[in-house]
């Protein structure tokens, strides 16, 4: 082997050996810095390590793959993907996506190439043993940073308190990417258990799995995570110590892993991935029980944990309402599963809108990262209660199927086919490697029927399916895919050739999105005017890349949030300047995605915000048309009209609203609003009998509108309800005493502010002072 060759192996196990390491990645310095990071990581990585294999497998025959009916399945499947998104109804985004995914075809083809390296160059067991390992000590730092989150020390990345009711995210920002990162290691680990945890730790093994566990910690200290470096001591000394204790046997120290890694699983709170390692776990014991000679004995074990869990199953649902239960966030969660849950509605309610969707675009699909649309001109009204924006169906199954069709659903399922065809039709693994490998497809299949993939899922994914066509090639003998040999005296050349054509990938693939990322965090950052923010757009957008449409939407929000700033504060011109820039950006965007709701909806509400209400209508209409059935948009429709002193259009709206889910309280709300504007008293009496004596009645809006109409005893009996369901709230005594005198009852009113003194008397000197006013005339009603 030449200096060249070596130089290429060595880039490539070095970049494969970094991926472990990108779950720690958290960039402060980016936009979505739990996800960009981590995704730019990834693939700056893999363009380099892909370009120089490539030419090491020019060089050297022994590095070129294999036929493998993973990588035939794989091909095919992002072959129909691309197909897929170039006919989808927005290529760009399907192709690239966005910031706050970072997926689409570019990062399954990044994935495809990753496996296909991986599985070439990591050519001896040891080096995928050694991965592991690396992969294992990563996740055990992980699971002391989730910990640190339970006690407070570390905060939580979507910003709840710790506690033992908390859902820890360590260095994900998303408790279900820690949730399947954790369930992978889990199976690693009792993989690597069955294949050498009896023997004896080597020097290296000793040096090595504390070094990754340090390296770890280097990592995320350098990418601006919160850790200090008298918290990277601390916890340097912890992991010697429990290193310390399990280097007698590889088996103890996996075994430990698992046991970390599964209460850090569980403290996700992420009841499909938990499901997910049950299911998997159960699905392994009984595959290996009734496959392997060996383990007939163990088959009542296996029925009898079967069992158990069943009754621990049954206990747990009958203690779902004790506070032991209540105390532990994820024994809560996983006690309160049932179809009513808002979570599992939310799921049902978008798979229903995704088979709309599916019927419509059958055979291709809409292309990746579209759903977006789907679910705006699908909408379901009863989905009022959660998200607004949904751009995932949240199963596996349907996300494929909304993104590649038909035929992108199947390439998918025969990627998972060809996983299990390889793995059982090969003489390389032992009937304990097999029943593993497929519960670990099985439990995270569970997993994403309820969620969807990241970066870490991917690489992790990725990395099993490498080790699979690595062993099944090894043993069984399958030729290698034919490719041309360069001569030893290229090499340099090769090598040469490769680095450079790395950089320049790396470069044109990520160079402009990075700095437009950056950009738009300078224009969201305080500066020291608002016009350098309007600069630091103007910058963002003048890299042109999938970046673009966050940055507009960026732009639109900060603009919205200036509007009311006085002229002293941010000059009339300056604020003019925003708004043109604005709408302008929304409007190309417009042209990108014609038919997302978003644009004109931003557009409405920014014309809405600066006064230009009539110019805000048309948007708002285009946004409704492209997604008729959305509470939300009906109500910025609404607001418009009545802005506008269109009371006749403003009550249909509202109107339309309430209908589309009569239980949306907001709708009715509105609606009673309106209707007591309209001097509708008998609808308004209607639409708020049935939440009058639950106190969900006394809201602003209400007490507005029956005041402009001069109707004092409504209000009067609203909050006499809202002040008995909840006799605590302070400012409810004094709206209802603002009602009393306002209906000529001044005994009554000062009898409530007497009242409140008495039930608060932190209260006593503002009520005292408004008894002043009641009896001197002045009060007014709040």
């Amino acid at each position: 082997m030449t200096l060249s060759e070596k130089i290429l192996r060595w880039i490539v196990l070095g970049g494969i050996f970094i991926l472990p390491f990108v779950p720690l990645i958290v960039t402060t310095s980016l936009f979505f810095p739990y996800i960009t990071g981590k995704n730019f990581t990834f693939r700056v990585v893999v363009e380099i390590i892909t370009l120089a294999w490539l030419a090491l497998a020019l060089l050297n025959p022994i590095y070129r793959p294999r036929r493998s009916w993973i990588f035939a399945a794989f091909l095919i499947f992002i072959a129909i993907i691309a197909i897929a998104d170039a006919q989808g109804v927005n290529p760009t985004k399907s192709f690239w996506s966005n910031y706050e995914r970072m997926d689409g075809w570019i990062t399954i083809a990044h994935l495809f190439c990753y496996t296909v390296v991986a599985a070439c160059v990591m050519n001896a067991e040891k080096l995928w043993r050694r991965l592991f390992d690396i992969t294992l000590a990563i996740s055990v730092f992980i699971d002391l940073l989730g910990f640190s989150q339970i006690l407070g020390v570390i905060s939580i990345g979507q910003g709840t308190a710790g506690g033992l009711t908390a859902r820890i995210d360590a260095t994900f920002g998303n408790p279900i990417y820690l949730a399947v990162y954790m369930l992978f290691n889990i199976f690693f680990a009792v993989l690597l258990i069955v294949q050498d945890g009896d023997q004896e730790w080597s020097v290296m093994e000793k040096v090595g799995f504390p070094l990754a566990l340090f390296l770890g910690l280097l990592t995320i200290a350098a990418a601006g995570g919160a850790l200090s470096w008298s918290a990277v001591l601390l916890y340097i000394i912890v992991l010697a110590a429990i290193i310390g204790l399990s280097f007698l046997k590889k088996t103890y120290l996996f075994a430990l892993v698992i046991f970390l890694d599964t209460i850090a699983l569980l403290f996700t709170g992420t009841r499909g991935t938990t499901l997910g390692l049950v299911g998997g776990a159960v699905l392994a014991a009984i595959i290996y029980v009734f496959i392997a000679q060996d383990a007939k004995r163990a088959r009542p074990y296996v029925i009898g944990c079967i069992a158990l869990l069943v009754v621990l199953s049954g206990v747990l649902y009958a203690a779902r309402n004790t506070g032991a239960v209540k105390s532990i966030g994820f024994l809560d969660r996983l006690a309160t599963i049932s179809t009513h849950d808002i979570t599992i509605d939310a799921r049902i309610y978008n798979i229903q809108t995704a088979w709309k969707g599916i019927k419509e675009r059958p055979i291709f699909g809409w292309g990746q990262e579209n759903y977006a649309i789907v679910f705006d001109k699908y909408y379901d009204p009863r989905m009022y209660a959660d998200e607004p924006w949904f751009d995932r169906v949240h199963n596996i199954i349907f996300d494929w199927w909304i993104a590649g069709g038909t035929l992108g659903l199947l390439a998918y399922l025969g990627l998972l086919v060809s996983y299990l065809y390889v793995l059982w039709r090969s003489k390389a693994f032992t009937a304990a490697e097999r029943s593993i490998l497929t519960g670990l497809l099985a439990g995270y299949f569970i997993h994403n029927l309820t969620v969807f993939d990241n970066v870490t899922s991917y690489i992790l994914f990725g990395s099993v399916l490498a080790y699979i066509v690595y062993r099944a090639s090894e043993t069984d003998g399958t030729p290698q895919v034919a490719l041309p040999t360069l001569s030893e005296s290229m090499a340099p050349a090769a090598l040469f050739g490769a680095l450079l054509l790395g950089l320049l990938a790396v470069w044109f693939i990520n160079g402009n999105a990075f700095q437009e990322n950056q950009a738009i965090l300078a224009g969201l950052s305080q500066q020291p005017s608002v016009d350098q923010n309007l600069a630091e757009f103007e910058r963002a957008l003048s890299y042109h890349t999938y970046g673009d449409q966050e940055a507009r939407e960026q732009l639109a929000q900060i603009t919205t949030e200036i509007a009311a700033a006085s002229a002293a504060q941010i000059p009339t011109a300056t604020k003019a300047q925003f708004l043109a820039e604005a709408v302008q950006e929304l409007q190309l965007q417009e042209q990108v995605s014609p038919l997302d709701a978003r644009n004109p909806l931003f557009i409405g509400t920014l014309y809405d915000a600066y006064g230009e209400y009539a110019l805000a209508q048309p948007a708002l209409m285009q946004s409704h048309d492209l997604s008729p059935t959305k509470q939300t948009i009906i109500f910025e429709l609404a607001l418009n009209a009545q802005t506008q002193g269109d009371t006749t259009d403003a009550f249909n709206y509202f109107a339309q609203a309430y209908n589309l889910d009569t239980d949306y309280l907001e709708a009715r709300l509105y609606y009673a609003a309106a209707a007591i504007t309209s001097k509708n008293f008998t609808l308004a009496d209607q639409l708020l009998a049935p939440i009058i004596p639950t106190g969900q009645a006394a809201d602003p809006r209400i007490s507005a509108a029956y005041a402009s109409a001069g109707q004092y005893q409504p209000i009067i009996t609203i909050w006499e309800a809202h002040v008995k369901a909840d006799p605590t709230d302070t400012q409810g005594y004094f709206t209802l005493a603002a009602a009393y005198f306002a209906a000529g009852e001044k005994t009554q009113a000062i009898a409530t502010l007497q009242t409140l003194e008495q039930i608060d008397p932190s209260s006593s000197s503002q009520a005292d002072a408004l008894i002043q006013e009641i009896k001197s005339g002045t009060a007014k009603l709040q």
